[in-house]
């Protein structure tokens, strides 16, 4: 049975399949050009203790196959707080399921819930989540470009 449940990073990261399932996710998302990823694991608690980051759960039958964190930010050029999915990811093995559009009702409410007017979600370009995401009422609407600096 799919269950989607508000987590905090720190069960997320202990769960016996989050290895695996962060390995899916840096195969399928790194950027060309960016180092491997290196979470600072104190710095996602520091933002859950300061009520900044929120972290939900898939799972089925106990065990873990996607994640969201979101990440409620006040920008200088806003009024209003902002919500952004710092990371989003289900195994592949799961899409389809319904557990990546479980994880987002639970995010878009956990921003409603923050006073957030909107929520911002990052894709890969040509990944499958920029197709879902039209589909789920989401509009296309910056593009993010990025220029390695090692080499330049």
């Amino acid at each position: 049975m799919l269950i989607v449940e508000a987590c905090p990073i720190a069960d997320m990261i202990e769960a016996a399949a989050f290895p695996e399932l962060a390995a899916e996710y840096v195969r399928e998302s790194l950027i060309d050009g960016m180092p491997q990823p290196a979470p600072d694991w104190n710095a996602y608690a520091a933002l859950e203790a300061a009520g900044l980051l929120h972290g939900f759960a898939a799972s089925v039958d106990g065990e873990l196959v996607g994640f969201i964190a979101v990440l409620r930010a006040k920008l200088p050029r806003y009024a209003e707080p902002i919500a952004v999915s710092e990371s989003f990811f289900v195994a592949s093995a799961h899409r389809g399921t319904g557990a990546g559009l479980k994880l987002l009702r639970a995010a878009e409410d956990k921003a409603r819930a923050l006073g957030c007017p909107g929520f911002l979600v990052s894709a890969p370009a040509e990944g499958v989540l920029a197709q879902v995401l039209p589909r789920r009422g989401y509009a296309e609407t910056n593009r993010v470009f990025f220029k390695g600096l090692t080499d330049a």
